[in-house]
């Protein structure tokens, strides 16, 4: 294995623009079951194209990852088994009622609104599937090596990975007047973000001792950073731009590679030995290059979309409710 695992590290960015992307489905859902008055002219414009970016490049990091770890996806499909279907039922959920959302207007009792509340809804327990499922490959809680199995009660017992959920979320409710430029809670995401980097630490904490690494404070930093910068109008012009938080965030998220590397699982995986080193390591290079330069094209012509003069006029009169 090289000095840097090229594997892990590239496979890890990816999944950090892609987690960023449904963290921004997820404050967007956030906003428009809070005000949906208020923030759907901000939200829908956005979120109406790039739901299907965040698709794709879930399938992508599903498909680097098999390239990078073949020896890893089914042991933790089998551990993660009842997570990833209720994750799927409720995945084509969120797709359906956004796609009917697009193109409905109204009919009887349902209407748009009704139908982007249910895609809001869907998100929302997206994430905190996800959330759940992170948690426990950091710590390893919940989780049985030797059956293959993933007890919830168990996860649920260690008040760290509930502390991480909760501190993901309160940092994402901070992060949403940002990322949706709403800059009257300009002050507000401040404390938002800093409550939940408390909790987030707490929770770090009590996975590991990364109170005596330096590491946790990368991280730290950079979260607090985008509210402090949203603050001020001249640098909140820039960090409320949706290229920009995007890149930043992710490599916010790409900081916290310590904690699951160079081991995952609480220390009981050592992610060196399952990496890929036979003849799938060229097709991975592959992939990994030509994919991420279209995605990244994909990104930037949807961010550039939602500019666009009109958008969200069209939207409003599409969607009237």
């Amino acid at each position: 294995m090289l000095l840097i695992n090229f594997y892990f590290y590239s496979t890890f960015a990816i999944f950090s623009v892609f987690v960023v992307l449904v963290f921004t489905e997820i404050m967007g859902s956030v906003l428009l079951l809070l005000n949906w008055n208020r923030y759907r002219n901000a939200v829908l414009p956005y979120i109406v194209p790039v739901w299907e970016v965040t698709g794709t490049f879930a399938a992508f990091w599903v498909v680097t990852s098999d390239f990078a770890y073949p020896a890893l996806l089914i042991p933790l499909a089998s551990i993660f088994s009842t997570a990833l279907m209720t994750f799927l039922i409720v995945f084509v959920l969120r797709n359906a009622t956004i796609s009917f959302a697009e193109f409905f207007n109204k009919k009887g009792w349902m209407d748009s609104r009704k139908l982007f509340s249910g895609y809001a809804l869907s998100t929302l327990l997206i994430g905190l599937i996800a959330l759940v499922v992170l948690a426990s490959v950091i710590e390893g809680n919940g989780i049985n090596l030797s059956n293959l199995t993933f007890s919830l009660s168990d996860w649920s017992s260690s008040a760290s990975g509930i502390l991480f959920m909760v501190g993901a979320l309160v940092i994402l409710i901070g992060l949403a007047p940002i990322f949706y430029n709403d800059r009257d809670l300009k002050t507000a995401s401040i404390l938002f973000v800093v409550l939940g980097v408390i909790i987030s630490n707490v929770s770090f904490v009590l996975f590991k001792d990364y109170s005596l690494s330096f590491l946790v404070a990368i991280p730290d930093v950079l979260t607090i950073a985008l509210p402090l910068l949203f603050f001020w109008e001249s640098t909140g012009r820039i960090i409320s731009n949706k290229i920009a938080f995007i890149f930043l965030a992710s490599v916010d998220i790409f900081s916290m590679s310590f904690m699951v590397y160079p081991t995952a699982l609480g220390g009981k995986l050592n992610v060196d030995s399952i990496t890929n080193s036979g003849p799938l390591a060229f097709s991975y290079d592959v992939i990994t290059l030509v994919g991420t330069i279209i995605l990244a094209l994909l990104i930037i012509l949807y961010a550039t979309a939602v500019k666009r003069k009109g958008t969200a006029s069209y939207i409003e009169q599409a969607h009237d409710s």
